[in-house]
């Protein structure tokens, strides 16, 4: 490979470029998390053909046609189903770009359907990938382009869901890199140096790559301050929907995090990514904080108080009550709050048995337990036992109203009877309390209803909260889907609460609570705060169920069954370990909702397809690139071999004409270009001086006998093959 217009430092303009290619990749990597773009790949791999075309030096009438076949194929692979290049690819090809240039005559920018923003985006990463080959193998000024990176870094780390922590380390390490690597470029044209050995260079930079390698490790182990400024999203989120959108909270209910009044439910919701606290379990855990118990058809209260007792640090505690069938596993958490804001009560795990080392009041009806005032800094030791619920024992025959207070099954009497109904159909045919309570569960998955955060409305005041979800709406977030649960299962007898808290968070290295190799770390937001459904089984006790669109249940149950039993009850199960990823509450309409196991495995099956073609296809692009890049490489050396074999076959003039031409540019190519106003015989002596010889006088001799002289060169072929071919093999050895 070799860089136009870089003779003398060819090894400085290649990785000028490749740091330069480097850098875009980065640009595309948060295109899969921010986007609805898919494939990410592909373009990867249009960026890096796009680069290496560009930096092997071959005509441009060439390069651009390569390009845009590259780019068609890409195109291909992605969205035509149509053999590549035939007449029914073509007519599928234009008739898009024609709907598309009338939109864009319109100026209907949102209606550009996928295949034309996609040929827009590959024809901005051509350009680019020769833009950048100026701007850092030409002009040896990449400064601008990397600060441009961690500017956009930095602002999709601070207002997505991009988490751009390591993207930042690299984009360091790669334009530390670049900017040493341009300024020895400078120094070796301010010596005037050549760099043309590898070798050489790398002597250059090694103190470079010590340097890169010192400060990275260093300002990755070295201590760093915690968030000096609070989160501006949500401020600008807040004053954009308060401020510009005319929308108060008499229309919209405003919820930021953790809250303790629930009586007015819906409405949109403000994220907020502020770290409420770092917890630590073997695997990620609900960290569960309250129950409420009555539905008032807006929101919930609390009408259970329950009393409070006190626990003294190791002391087992009463404050989840499962019954001998219920199976425990031993475990520990650790939590550290960091920014409770409104939450005055201490989250803890499904199964915990004791604060070790903290004296605490609990309260085991509501689930509550107070944050002492005088918390210590430090984080509090939980000691769990996992319970893990019997299939077997919740499949019994229950009465309805066995063994549960009144309160756990009211409703309010202005609940329209659609609610009833529909709860009738959803539990048709299931036998007992567990069948109905996991068909009610799964009933919003498998029914279409949309997990959404931002466009919520609030009902009218003669509206019901869950009859306007139900049956108008369909949209909403974990707080409909839980309170339509439990309003469903209480109007078919079954006891249930209202639970909320926490999901589990994402893992994190940014603290290490861990005191066992098997536990792992969780930051747990103000996004996080969440609710769900516990439902009452008798002789098991409360057991926690989540309906929520894109959430999964991690509560663990055991089955003891016949196998053909077991195949009918585990299959919620299965479905549910199919869902996606647990989402954060703040994604809203970003979030993948789960689909049917047969929609799951159509995408698959074509996902699996799709990589196929673009695995052929991309081997296919290599190995075509690969040939290209040889034979552009290896040019003169392949036409010497021909003119040298025509010369041999041919004794004419021609022939010798040919090959004398052919030298003129493999010397012009190597800088010896013939001047203006200079004869052949004059050039030929200054090539011979250069050179050490006058094996180009002579050649040159013979070429004007047999050009202007026309000569019959015959008894001298041999000798002119042997001028010619000696002074190629120098030339091409160089």
């Amino acid at each position: 490979m070799r860089l136009n217009g870089n003779p003398a430092h060819p090894w400085v303009s290649i990785l000028l470029y490749i740091g330069s290619m480097l850098l875009l990749f980065e640009w595309i990597i948060p295109l899969e998390i921010v986007t609805d773009t898919d494939y990410v790949h592909v373009f990867y791999l249009f960026v890096a053909y796009c680069f290496l075309l560009t930096a092997v030096a071959m005509p441009a009438w060439v390069r651009s046609p390569l390009k845009l076949f590259g780019l068609l194929v890409v195109m291909d692979v992605l969205f035509f189903d149509a053999r590549f290049m035939s007449t029914s690819w073509m007519q599928q090809f234009f008739a898009d770009l024609s709907i598309n240039t009338e939109r864009l005559s319109n100026r209907s920018w949102m209606e550009f359907t996928a295949p034309f923003r996609t040929l827009l985006f590959l024809i901005l990463l051509w350009m680019l990938s020769y833009l950048l080959y100026y701007w850092f193998a030409i002009v040896k000024k990449p400064l601008s382009f990397i600060v441009f990176t961690f500017v956009y870094l930095t602002v999709l780390d601070t207002f997505t869901e991009y988490s751009a922590v390591w993207p930042i380390v690299r984009s360091f390490v790669i334009g530390v890199g670049v900017l040493g690597i341009s300024h020895l470029f400078k120094l070796a044209e301010a010596e005037r140096l050549r760099l043309q050995s590898f070798r050489v260079l790398l002597k250059w930079l090694t103190p470079l790559i010590f340097v890169i390698i010192a400060g990275t490790s260093i300002g990755y182990v070295a201590p760093k301050f915690s968030p000096q400024w609070p989160d501006p999203v949500p401020f600008l989120q807040g004053t954009a929907e308060e401020g510009f959108s005319g929308i108060g909270f008499q229309d919209k209910v405003q919820r930021i995090g953790y809250g303790e009044n629930d009586e007015q439910l819906g409405g949109g919701f403000i994220a907020d990514d502020t770290t409420v606290f770092y917890a630590t379990a073997e695997s990620s855990q609900y960290w569960k904080v309250e129950t409420k118990d009555r539905y008032t058809g807006k929101g919930w209260e609390r009408t259970v108080e329950g009393e409070f007792a006190t626990g003294i640090p190791g002391e087992m505690l009463a404050l989840e009550a499962y019954s001998t069938t219920v199976t425990r596993e031993s475990g520990q958490s650790s939590i550290q709050l960091v920014e409770p804001g409104n939450l005055n009560k201490l989250p803890y795990r499904y199964g915990t048995a004791s604060f070790r080392d903290l004296q605490v009041e609990y309260n085991p009806v509501t689930g509550e337990v107070k944050s002492p005032d005088n918390l210590p800094g430090e984080p509090y030791n939980l000691h769990v036992e996992q319970p893990k619920f019997p299939l077997e024992q919740m499949q019994k025959q229950v009465p309805k109203m066995h063994g549960v207070p009144e309160p756990y099954l009211q409703l309010p009497d202005t609940l329209p009877d659609r609610v009833y109904e529909l709860t009738e159909e959803i539990i048709a045919g299931k036998e007992n309390r567990y069948e109905q309570a996991k068909a009610i569960e799964q009933y919003f998955s498998r029914n279409g209803y949309v997990y959404e955060t931002k466009d919520v409305p609030v009902p009218d005041d003669d509206q019901d909260f869950v009859d306007q979800f139900l049956f108008e709406t369909q949209r909403g977030y974990c707080d409909h889907y839980s309170t339509s649960m439990v309003a469903m299962l209480r109007s078919a007898g079954i006891p249930s609460r209202w639970v909320k808290g926490f999901t589990g968070g994402e893992v994190t290295q940014q603290t290490d609570l861990a005191e066992g190799e098997d536990l792992t770390t969780y930051e747990v937001q103000n996004n996080n705060a969440h609710s769900w459904v516990e439902v009452f089984f008798p002789d098991v006790g409360w057991v926690p169920f989540e309906p929520t669109v894109g959430f999964s249940n991690q509560t663990d149950f055991m089955a003891e069954e016949s196998p053909e039993s077991l195949e009918e009850t585990n299959e919620p199960t299965e479905q549910e370990e199919q869902e996606l990823p647990e989402p954060e509450l703040d994604e809203g309409p970003e979030e993948q909702q789960p689909e049917e196991e047969s929609g799951r495995e159509n995408v698959e099956s074509a996902s699996d397809v799709s990589g196929y073609t673009l695995l052929k296809w991309g081997i296919v692009i290599a190995i075509a690139a690969l040939i290209i890049w040889v034979i552009v490489r290896y040019r003169f050396r392949l036409m010497s071999y021909w003119k040298k074999n025509k010369l041999q076959r041919n004794h004419d003039q021609e022939s010798f004409t040919d090959a004398y031409g052919f030298l003129l540019k493999l010397l012009e190519k190597e800088g010896y270009a013939v001047e203006n106003g200079q004869t052949l015989r004059e050039f030929s002596k200054k090539v011979d001086r250069l050179t050490g010889n006058a094996d180009m006088s002579e050649l040159t001799s013979y070429y004007e006998r047999a050009v202007y002289r026309e000569e019959n060169l015959e008894s001298e072929r041999e000798r002119i093959n042997q001028l010619w071919s000696r002074i190629v093999r120098n030339l091409l050895a160089k």
